[in-house]
């Protein structure tokens, strides 16, 4: 169970990642600010995909159209979070009410995770076989620094 949520936070990592510098990453070309890991290396990613004008195009519509969701998605979150907070505040707090928008809570990060997932699905749509080769090639690389970083150890 543990190893499957290690997974899926490294998937979910990736996800939020990449989108943001998959399309930031060509047209304007800054380079990556911080230290290494996947926010460092994904404008690298992008740079060695050598996208077509084409994929640029698509990825900047989706960019938008992600962001718009994502944004809605953060905003419904973070009011359900106040709504709770208040909730637990009450001098007799109902359960059954925090229990219910605690479940909400957890569907939208739900929803934030499918989305993040579905703009890793549409990157690799659109690239070809090549391409796609390269990024794969990059993400073996970064979970490769990201062992040697903690030692390699398991946690």
């Amino acid at each position: 169970m543990f190893h499957f949520r290690k997974i899926l936070f490294t998937a979910v990592l990736v996800a939020i990642v990449l989108p943001l510098s998959v399309v930031q990453a060509k047209p304007y070309g800054a380079p990556p600010k911080g230290g290494p890991g996947l926010m460092a290396a994904g404008p690298q990613v992008m740079n060695d995909l050598n996208l077509s004008a084409e994929q640029i195009d698509l990825l900047e519509k989706k960019k938008v159209e992600k962001r718009k969701t994502m944004i809605n998605l953060h905003s419904q979150l973070q009011l359900l979070q106040v709504d709770l907070a208040e909730a637990a505040n009450r001098k007799n707090p109902d359960m059954k009410s925090i229990d219910a928008m605690s479940r909400k809570v957890g569907n939208i990060h739900g929803q934030m995770t499918a989305e993040r997932i579905k703009s890793i699905v549409y990157l690799r749509s659109i690239l070809n076989d090549d391409q796609r080769k390269i990024m794969d090639a990059h993400r073996l690389e970064f979970g490769m620094m990201r062992g040697m970083k903690t030692g390699g150890k398991r946690r």
